[in-house]
């Protein structure tokens, strides 16, 4: 999968290592559409924002944010507050969102005798190879 650079449009600065773009590739690519919403509404609330980790767990995404401060030296409680909730919205939505494709998902087990994994996965996605799957940006389901 080939890496996006996303910009912000208001400021025209390319992102940080440490923001959402820098780390999208570690995920599904269904998820990219989800992820670059919640990166362009996180900029709106601080441009610097940076993340902790952004990972799988359970068949949704795991996003932890970087403790911010304020100009006291303070822990930035409005942005924590605003900035939770738009990463645990965005964990919500993931759960139902197939992380192979885009389209409305679940999460589902799959695995072998020595190992389980739950993935968020469409109808479609869970029959299917995951090399004959469409990716954002192509016809979905071809």
């Amino acid at each position: 999968m080939r890496r996006r650079e996303l910009t912000d449009q208001s400021t025209h600065s390319i992102w940080s290592p440490r923001q959402i773009p820098a780390w999208a590739h570690t995920v599904g690519p269904g998820w990219t559409a989800l992820l670059d919403q919640l990166h362009r509404d996180l900029l709106t609330l601080a441009s610097d924002y940076q993340l902790d980790s952004l990972t799988t767990r359970f068949g949704s995404l795991r996003i932890r944010l970087a403790d911010r401060f304020d100009e006291a030296g303070e822990n930035d409680g409005a942005f924590i507050d605003a900035a939770t909730a738009l990463t645990d919205d965005a964990e919500t939505v993931s759960e139902h969102t197939c992380e192979r494709c885009g389209a409305p998902g679940r999460p589902r087990f799959r695995g072998d005798r020595h190992r389980t994994w739950i993935n968020a996965i469409c109808e479609t996605c869970r029959t299917r190879p995951p090399e004959q799957i469409s990716h954002p940006g192509t016809s979905q389901h071809a």
